[in-house]
């Protein structure tokens, strides 16, 4: 609904709600859109914000390559341009990436981090799922059959039913912004060189944990392991795959209040 010009770059962004500001972060190849499930409640309790990322939907930058930095710098600078002051920022895969380093250069200028079903490097499984997706966008695949490569790994065998997966087969063919091949590459590169391993252990942010016990992609290990290394961090797994806030949005919204609620008492 609007636009924001920074760094050479037009972000598009939708602000709902009021209250305490709450700022989404996407993963891979996800649109502000993908918080869809969640967010009507959540924008009944804070000032939510979804956007754009670096190399996804409505915003458009140069071309040139970036790293998970600059998408958080990017974020922090939306947020400042907006006049957000101290969000909760929550970011789901590739989206807690860019909210570690958020965590790490940011931390006088946020509340808390949640991170969802995220890592500190991306593991081997990923790594192929997504190359073998590149190679899909590099022989000109459609976006369907792109998203049906990638819905296995994304949610639970449970979890879909054919109604849902002609609704997100029915988004994606509509969708007017279909991700680019070299968008794509962009945002897999990025993803790809992310490492926090060496610098995690000092976020000094309260930090809230969404794992997933199908989840293959940050695996329930992984959710353990990013626990272990922040202090203080808390630790929620849930019975879905990666994409927990679509599989159980209530219980998705549950934790974050929960979270949230605890840090005011």
């Amino acid at each position: 609904m609007a636009a924001l010009n920074i760094n050479n770059t037009k972000f598009y962004y939708e602000p709902y709600g009021s209250g305490i500001p709450l700022v989404l972060i996407s993963g891979l190849k996800a649109e502000h859109d993908a918080w869809f499930t969640v967010l009507d409640e959540l924008a009944k309790q804070y000032q939510v914000l979804i956007f754009d990322n670096r190399g996804v939907g409505q915003t458009i930058d140069s071309g040139e390559p970036f790293s998970i930095e600059a998408m958080a710098d990017d974020t922090m600078e939306l947020i400042s341009k907006i006049g957000l002051k101290k969000p909760h920022i929550v970011g789901h895969s590739m989206g807690g990436a860019i909210a570690q380093d958020i965590a790490k250069k940011y931390s006088g200028e946020i509340y808390s981090i949640a991170l969802c079903n995220t890592f500190k490097k991306f593991n081997d499984v990923g790594r192929k799922v997504f190359s073998d997706i590149l190679i899909l966008h590099q022989s000109g695949a459609s976006p369907v059959d792109i998203l049906d490569a990638i819905i296995p790994w994304a949610f639970s065998e449970k979890f879909l039913t054919p109604e849902f997966i002609d609704t997100i087969h029915k988004i994606t063919n509509e969708n007017p912004y279909p991700q680019s091949l070299s968008d794509y590459k962009r945002q897999l590169e990025a993803l790809f060189a992310f490492d926090s391993r060496d610098w995690v252990n000092t976020i000094n942010v309260p930090t809230l944990i969404i794992g997933s016990e199908e989840d293959r992609l940050s695996t329930p290990k992984e959710s353990q392991e990013l626990a272990t290394s922040i202090p203080g961090a808390k630790l929620i797994m849930m019975s879905t795959s990666h994409a927990s806030q679509v599989e159980q949005p209530h219980n998705f919204i549950k934790h974050l209040n929960e979270f949230y609620n605890g840090l005011t008492c």
